[in-house]
């Protein structure tokens, strides 16, 4: 690290001016060091050039001096070693704090009892986080639900959507990874939590990862930071920082004591989960972008079901075309359970 105190009260001047923390997360300090070195330096060179450029075209203005002949300029050594060497060394300090600060984070701490391993989702337009067993064998799997919020022709909300309901709930001081991925149907997402300057791709089909250490207890945001679509804007989650016996505590509750955008693991919460009832109704015989569902069971078997789930452009009902639904890739027992709700109601 510099050992240039000045530089470094600066830096830290720099960060409390943006309103940045810089102890949120174990990189914040790191990473906001790295940023503002960058800048600073920067201006130095940039003002290096351009002040005395405006100097000498304001001295030498036409108006000011004379029309006269000047000899041929070959070189001047001590000022081209200068603006040789000095840009060196901003590249090569550049390249140091950068370099350091990405291998912080991209080196995944060692996973030991304490650590919260949680597996993240990311499609259009929601974000679903699944964490392992506690001891009484209950899953926590947080959002996945997607609703648009409705406004009125003023803008102004009239009925609430689904944004920010989601949330990933993790204990303070303690070691978090994020087992990233998207669905091979679905486009590319980047989780971006901003206090923490952490950000991640999330492809269909791979996994990332990613992790944080947070030292203070609190909300902070996460949005999605790669264009993914038309409500791109709406992919907003939160992150809440909890002391760890209250961590704890929520951990090892049932399904009745979670959190808001915790959804149990029946058919309802997997056809709200994939967004099904945003193109049927299920209850009535609306026609929304798809057809009703509503006495489906009593219309075709199991089998046909299960296919026009996982390859709907193979049978496509008369009146609607192929392309408009997504193919679904569910785990066996979730489309069994989906395949259920739809044929019984439960």
């Amino acid at each position: 690290y510099c050992s240039c105190s000045t530089l470094r009260g600066v830096l830290r001047m720099s960060n409390t001016l943006e309103g940045f923390s810089s102890s949120a997360s174990s990189f914040n300090a790191d990473m906001d060091f790295a940023f503002w070195l960058h800048v600073w330096i920067s201006v130095a060179l940039f003002l290096s050039v351009v002040a005395p450029m405006f100097y000498f075209a304001w001295k030498y203005r036409a108006d000011k001096v004379k029309n006269e002949d000047v000899g041929t300029l070959t070189h001047h050594t001590t000022l081209e070693l200068a603006w040789t060497i000095i840009p060196i060394i901003a590249v090569m300090v550049f390249f140091y704090y950068g370099n350091t600060t990405m291998q912080m984070f991209r080196t995944m701490p060692t996973v030991t009892d304490d650590t919260v391993v949680v597996k993240v989702e990311g499609s259009k337009w929601k974000w679903k986080y699944e964490y392992p067993a506690n001891s009484s064998g209950y899953v926590h799997k947080i959002g996945g639900v997607y609703k648009k919020p409705v406004m009125d022709e003023n803008g102004k909300v009239i009925e609430e959507g689904t944004m920010g309901i989601s949330a990933l709930y993790v204990p303070v001081d303690t070691d978090v990874i994020l087992e990233m991925t998207a669905p091979v149907n679905d486009v590319i997402h980047s989780y971006y939590i901003p206090a923490f300057r952490m950000k991640e791709d999330v492809v269909p089909g791979r996994t990332t990862k990613q992790w944080f250490n947070v030292s203070k207890v609190g909300e902070y945001d996460v949005e999605c930071a790669e264009y993914c679509g038309t409500d791109h804007s709406y992919m907003y989650s939160k992150v809440v920082v909890m002391e760890k016996a209250d961590y704890e505590k929520w951990f090892e509750s049932d399904k009745e004591d979670t959190p808001k955008g915790n959804f149990p693991k029946d058919g309802a919460a997997l056809y709200a989960q994939n967004g099904c009832a945003s193109c049927h109704s299920i209850d009535t015989d609306a026609v929304l972008v798809g057809p009703s569902l509503k006495g489906i069971g009593a219309k075709y078997d199991t089998k046909y079901l299960s296919d026009a789930i996982t390859n709907p452009d193979q049978d496509v009902p008369e009146g609607f075309y192929p392309g408009i639904m997504p193919a679904f890739n569910l785990p066996a027992e979730d489309l069994a359970t989906l395949v259920k709700y739809m044929e019984t109601g439960k």
